[in-house]
């Protein structure tokens, strides 16, 4: 372990847990500096970073930075992990499905995965992220994962929800389609040369002045691009993906509605309170916006459906 950061390990196959003790430590800040972010109505800080970090997530997240923010939703604290890895690679000459464990204590949220170990106080709006690396894929990949996970816990306060999902929007109204991978998220994207696409993979939720409507993350994108606003717009409806020879729709609704929605929930669904919040949450927002299946192929005729009043 290397120094600035004093802790209890308990490992497991090479592995590290980050327990209590850990995070109870004195933690090394990467440097002074913060930049705050604007993500559909919340506002985060990412605190503890160095002048280069600073300058390269202003440059990374640039439509949904800014300036001035006196009291932000949640302030996460970035600091030096102290360690070369917390979850261990166990692909061998295999691919291996991106491991991400977490416990709950109470109001907390604690996750850990390859590069990163955190805790979430939605309650206490706090954070606070240990990356192994200061820089490069590691720092990027740490703090996106743990980014997302802050995200989806937090929506849920305020009512909306972080779905697995692409965003298009066409004539000012945002269209949501979701779905597995491989059921065609990306592809809608492809198919929508000419709207604004808010995002090919996670697509924000929010309820506006009693309104529903679509946000783009910064993070989250399947090919890593970051959305060219911070926008929020009218959310027309809710599509589930079909690949099919066919191009048709049929109403989703009830309970069944409810499940095929809060099924493509990334994160908050392993918590058992976090489930039942946001069942409740999903619940809510079918109650005033449409929900389908749509049928479709790799063609733009959908839009054609999908438009229909």
């Amino acid at each position: 372990m290397s120094s600035g950061v004093e802790t209890s390990p308990v490992s497991v196959r090479g592995e590290f847990l980050p327990d209590e003790a850990y995070f109870a430590s004195s933690a090394e800040p990467f440097g002074p500096l913060s930049i705050a972010l604007s993500i559909g109505p919340m506002v985060m800080s990412l605190d503890g970073l160095s002048s280069r970090q600073a300058q390269a997530l202003r440059g990374r997240y640039r439509p949904f930075v800014v300036q001035g923010v006196a009291a932000p939703a949640v302030r996460v604290s970035l600091s030096r992990a102290g360690v070369d890895h917390f979850l261990e690679f166990r692909g061998g000459g295999e691919g291996e499905t991106y491991r991400l464990e977490s416990r709950a204590t109470g109001a907390r949220l604690t996750l850990w995965s390859y590069e990163f170990a955190g805790w979430v106080e939605a309650t206490g709006h706090r954070a606070a992220l240990a990356l192994v690396s200061a820089e490069g894929p590691l720092f990027e990949r740490g703090l996106e994962n743990f980014l997302r996970v802050l995200t989806a816990s937090f929506i849920l306060e305020r009512g909306g929800f972080l779905l697995h999902a692409s965003g298009v929007v066409r004539r000012g109204r945002a269209y949501v389609f979701f779905g597995p991978s491989g059921s065609g998220k990306t592809t809608v994207t492809d198919l929508s040369p000419e709207d604004i696409v808010l995002s090919d993979d996670l697509t924000l939720v929010v309820l506006n002045g009693g309104r529903y409507e679509a946000a783009g993350i910064p993070f989250g994108l399947a090919h890593h691009r970051v959305p060219e606003t911070s926008a929020s717009f009218p959310l027309a409806s809710l599509n589930r993906l079909v690949q099919s020879p066919e191009v048709r729709r049929e109403p989703l609704s009830g309970a069944r509605a409810v499940a095929e929605v809060a099924g493509s929930l990334p994160f908050v669904m392993q918590e058992t309170a976090q489930a039942a919040l946001a069942v409740d949450v999903v619940a809510r927002a079918l109650e005033s916006v449409p929900a389908y299946r749509l049928h479709f192929r790799k063609s733009d005729a959908f839009w054609g459906v999908v438009e229909e009043s």
